[in-house]
């Protein structure tokens, strides 16, 4: 499932935030066989080469929720160059309709995102900024707050 996730979501990123230079899709394709590799190593318990919406939830929740350092290895990477991706004149922020955007493409509802990204803190000029987005990562992986974007796995 997360393996499909992000082949399927790597050319829709891409697509979606114009990155068509060989060094911007290269970051995408190497933080995401990261994310892959390192949930992989945590979740997939029987080594079939696939990693269930429940075994990702696991994970997640005993590999990446405890170990702050897993995170920082296996998700933030990816979400660093996600987020990369979407900030086209390299600032270091983005408008809410860019992580709209992002969210959807990696899997949110419409709506859900349009939300989430609107509670977003805005810096003075009305966007937000690459720190205040990858708190709220952080803090999707690594604490108990309930999942705000994306649907919780059944």
């Amino acid at each position: 499932m997360i393996k499909n996730l992000l082949q399927r979501g790597l050319p829709a990123l891409a697509l979606a935030f114009d990155v068509a230079d060989d060094t911007g899709q290269a970051a995408l394709r190497e933080a995401a066989d990261r994310y892959w590799e390192g949930m992989a190593a945590l979740a997939d318990g029987d080594l079939d080469g696939r990693i269930t919406r429940g075994e990702f939830v696991a994970a997640a929740l005993a590999g990446l929720h405890q170990d702050p350092e897993a995170f920082t290895r296996i998700a933030l990477p990816w979400h660093r160059a996600v987020f990369t991706a979407a900030d086209h004149d390299g600032d270091r922020r983005v408008t809410v309709n860019a992580v709209d955007l992002m969210l959807v493409t990696l899997g949110a509802a419409p709506e859900q995102a349009r939300r989430v990204a609107a509670e977003h803190h805005t810096d003075p000029t009305g966007l937000i900024t690459e720190d205040e987005i990858l708190a709220a990562v952080t803090a999707y992986y690594t604490t108990g707050e309930p999942q705000r974007a994306f649907a919780v796995p059944v």
